[in-house]
């Protein structure tokens, strides 16, 4: 049985079997989201989710990071996973195309919190959290992707694998949360239309639902056996292609998942990064002007143009989710930071006379290597006659374009000192360096 397997690795997981390489890219991804949570608590969306937690109340047992304040373990947990989305700064997972923090990390850390475990028992927890999503994601994708956002549905699993972890549940109770996380599993992308703020909810709630899986379980709420690979279950239900062996093939006894992830430096949707590599180096190294430019072609996968090939986004988070637009502001201002997209760069008529500019295509040579990669070409033909063009199979943050070390936690500091303070970001960044030696994780967080 496929659930059952995933139920052994879960158990049988122990951070001191682990190797250094997981527990290294364990603690750093922790860091990696922290920062985008510190910067993703100040955006509006944020503030509403916050606004309606404090009106409920709960137990102090867990950490807002939006602010400071202390909440039940499930509202923390939906707080911290939706504010972490917000910015399009967390990790992303590229075969299975899942940002696998956003919905793991806050629900092993709320759990971690509830029960005062260490630094040791987070780690172990956000590594079969990840191996959990990203496997359940792999079997399903691309078919799923088409209607369901993974972050959402897969990321379900891989919270409630997390906590239970946390919790040290047996085999019976780790099924029964997975049974439960696989029946509230959810997120479509409908969103996208209007340019909508759902996309935070995917991730909160998969935290917060794979939470509340776990601690259902933990008092013995029964859940299905088979939620995996049952006639009824989850993978049936919600892909058309499904190749079960993603999930089991190698589990435990291979490189882990976490392994895999790659590191985002554009905040932007995953999608337009590989154009937006490019269209920044072409940029550069030839020196390209807005005026110069007379036409832009992106070549790329279909997926990428099915999530992106928007022309007229309406408010700068849609413009996160728009190829043309991102593509532009990377020739326009050589970067696509948090702070490149606001009500001027949306509205800038150099951007939008570039936008007018760009043409997308589906490369069927290119589509066919995704998603084992993310590939994109770019041309620009310019005033002089001359047409400029690159490509990259692998964007900045992937593990075969790898960032130090250093750059994630300069990326880190950015995001979190304004929000938190210089001091409160060195100490958080010191926390994550050192997560396995935090004998209680709830009493070392420095708010």
């Amino acid at each position: 049985m496929i659930t059952s397997k995933i139920v052994d690795f879960i158990c049988k997981t122990r951070f001191d079997n682990l190797p250094r390489t997981a527990v290294d890219m364990a603690s750093l991804a922790v860091m990696d989201w922290m920062g985008s949570a510190a910067a993703g608590g100040r955006q509006s969306p944020a503030q509403m989710i916050l606004g309606v937690v404090e009106e409920l109340g709960g137990t102090p047992e867990a950490t807002l990071l939006a602010g400071g304040g202390r909440t039940s373990c499930l509202n923390a947990a939906l707080v911290n996973g939706a504010i972490s989305h917000i910015v399009e700064l967390d990790d992303v997972h590229r075969t299975s195309i899942i940002h696998p923090a956003a919905p793991v990390i806050p629900a092993a850390l709320a759990a971690a919190e509830k029960v005062h475990a260490g630094g040791r028992d987070l780690i172990a927890a956000v590594v079969v959290g990840y191996e959990v999503a990203i496997r359940v994601a792999e079997a399903i994708t691309p078919s799923h992707y088409h209607y369901w956002h993974t972050t959402g549905t897969c990321g379900t699993f891989g919270a409630a694998a997390a906590a239970a972890k946390i919790f040290n549940l047996g085999a019976d109770r780790v099924t029964w949360a997975l049974g439960n996380a696989g029946t509230q599993a959810a997120g479509l992308w409908e969103f996208l239309a209007d340019g909508a703020m759902s996309k935070h909810l995917h991730p909160g709630k998969a935290a917060m639902n794979g939470l509340l899986a776990a601690l259902l379980a933990r008092r013995g709420f029964t859940g299905a056996s088979r939620i995996l690979e049952g006639e009824r279950g989850f993978c049936r239900a919600t892909a058309a292609d499904v190749d079960f062996n993603r999930i089991t093939d190698g589990l435990g006894t291979g490189r882990y998942k976490i392994e895999e992830i790659s590191y985002k430096i554009h905040s932007s949707c995953r999608h337009t990064h590989p154009a937006v590599d490019t269209a920044i180096d072409l940029a550069r190294r030839h020196r390209i002007r807005p005026d110069d430019v007379r036409w832009i072609r992106v070549s790329t996968y279909k997926t990428a143009l099915d999530i992106t090939a928007n022309y007229t986004p309406e408010s700068p988070y849609a413009a996160k989710f728009s190829l043309p637009f991102c593509v532009s502001l990377a020739i326009k201002e050589g970067r696509c930071g948090p702070e490149e997209f606001n009500g001027s760069t949306l509205t800038d008529p150099v951007i939008r006379s570039l936008m007018e500019k760009v043409d997308l295509e589906v490369d069927p040579a290119l589509n066919a290597r995704h998603p084992e990669l993310w590939p994109a070409s770019v041309r620009i033909g310019i005033r002089s006659g001359q047409v400029l063009q690159g490509h990259t199979d692998y964007p900045r943050g992937d593990p075969e374009n790898p960032v130090t070390t250093r750059e994630l936690e300069e990326k880190f500091l950015s995001l979190a000192s304004g929000p938190w303070g210089k001091e409160t970001a060195r100490r958080m960044m010191e926390l994550c360096r050192n997560l396995a030696a935090v004998s209680d994780v709830s009493s070392a967080l420095p708010f």
